[in-house]
């Protein structure tokens, strides 16, 4: 009995096969029956509720917990002040402070208050970083960042200023990552590091930049070591935009399948990410508005997506410290490997494989194997499965089968599946049942 491998990530692309796997990554098996299987994404578990919604920003400081959730700021559950706008704010601390910055404004969190940072010449601020004592503050439209004193985020003199000068552009994201200081601009991104002198602190690394910006400020955040953020880069007479990691070079780790979803947003500006460790293993979490939320496994390097039941976009969008932010509503979430469901939501798991036709042959049957799981609220769970013979077109129905008793998934099968037609079948299984999902392969008329 040959067993047939599930696609290992999401590819749609003009011409080819169509994979998908939502809400489900793969892990691998090196005892199994198969090179892998995959495993179902944690489900959201209610940690608390926090103001009216939707959650902005979330960011542990000095053992107490901030919370942005509308235009409210809370410290450890109790409000410290109002703060404007709408979008994803950005945040920086030290030690002893955290700053918050949102709508061009910067403010100094305290552990009952809110205060707004005066800026040299009205200057308006679009974000914020810390890197040798002093935070850093870069001017809104303009190549030019601000910093404070040391240890003080609200002492920012006059003379307190540098520009990012490589490349004329404007900075959109500031990210430290150990003692350097990346600026990311619109079409270049620069190294700086600090240094011993006070009237020009920080100093700009000779030769090391990147000919690539930054699309999207809210998609730049540090993930194991490095940074990861859709970039966008000149070629002849159009602007590319892909995936990038920092290295020696600006490393793309987008598919073509996820630049064509970049280049389908209306605004990739507002997109956004954010990291999702499980079980020691990092995902970068990318929502692309209006697209789809998609998320690689920094282990592995392969992308798959999430999503949120009669939605395509996962539900979280910000997280610190193991807790999620809703991007709707008020709640504050955390991750279960052990959750089945978010919160009263089905989770819907779509996995799918493509089998070669050489010419038309009779599907007899299809069967699906899976690992063991425990059904909770499900008492006879089902796996759907459909299919087509025309890449992403012509699909049939969703047809039903069972899982199998509790506590056993040897197999769920269908038989009379049609005529298949060359060069090949493409099917797609998909679970929403309260019930460890975990397939790893199938068979497609196998007679034994």
């Amino acid at each position: 009995m040959a067993i047939i491998p599930l696609a290992n990530q999401s590819y749609a692309r003009t011409g080819l096969p169509k994979a998908r796997l939502i809400n489900l990554y793969r892990e691998i098996t090196p005892e199994g029956p198969t090179p892998y299987t995959l495993r179902q994404r944690p489900g959201l578990v209610q940690d608390s509720t926090v103001g009216f919604g939707p959650i902005r920003c979330i960011v542990t400081h000095q053992g107490a917990r901030f919370v942005v959730s509308g235009t409210r700021v809370f410290r450890a559950g109790v409000q410290i002040g109002l703060i404007a706008g709408s979008g994803i704010v950005r945040f920086a601390q030290s030690d002893t402070e955290l700053v918050f910055v949102v709508g061009g404004a910067a403010y100094l969190a305290g552990t009952s208050s809110l205060t707004a940072i005066t800026i040299p010449d009205g200057d308006e601020v679009s974000d914020v970083a810390f890197a040798a004592g002093r935070f850093i503050y870069s001017i809104s439209d303009t190549g030019k960042f601000r910093y404070s004193e040391i240890g003080d985020a609200t002492d920012i003199g006059d003379l307190n200023f540098a520009t990012a000068e490589s490349n004329p552009d404007a900075i959109t994201a500031v990210i430290t990552l150990g003692d350097d200081v990346l600026f990311f601009g619109e079409s270049s991104t620069e190294w700086w590091a600090p240094t011993q002198d006070t009237a020009a602190p920080f100093q700009r690394y000779n030769g090391r930049r990147y000919d690539i910006g930054c699309a999207a400020q809210f998609s730049a955040i540090r993930i194991d070591n490095g940074c990861i953020w859709v970039g966008t880069s000149q070629r002849q007479d159009r602007t590319d935009l892909r995936v990038y990691h920092t290295g020696a070079v600006a490393e793309v780790i987008s598919t073509p399948a996820i630049d064509a979803l970049l280049a389908r947003c209306a605004d990739i500006s507002l997109a956004t990410a954010f990291e999702a460790p499980v079980e020691g293993r990092s995902f970068y979490v990318l929502s692309i508005p209006g697209v789809a939320t998609m998320v690689r496994d920094m282990r592995e390097g392969l992308w798959s997506e999430w999503s949120s039941y009669e939605a395509d976009i996962f539900r979280v969008r910000c997280a610190d410290g193991g807790v999620y932010g809703d991007a709707v509503s008020n709640q504050l979430w955390t991750l279960d490997l052990n959750a089945n469901t978010d919160g009263d939501d089905p989770i819907v798991r779509i996995c799918s494989a493509n089998y070669p036709v050489l010419r038309r042959d009779r599907c007899v049957s299809v069967e699906l194997f899976g690992a063991r799981g425990e059904a909770t609220t499900a008492t006879e769970p089902v796996v759907e499965i459909r299919y087509t013979d025309h890449e992403d077109a012509d699909w049939s129905d969703w047809y039903e089968a069972p899982i199998g008793p509790t506590g056993v998934f040897p197999r769920a099968r269908w038989t009379g599946l049609g005529m298949m037609e060359a060069p090949g079948r493409t099917f797609e299984f998909r679970c929403s049942e309260d019930v460890l999902f975990a397939p790893y392969g199938l068979t497609v008329n196998d007679r034994l």
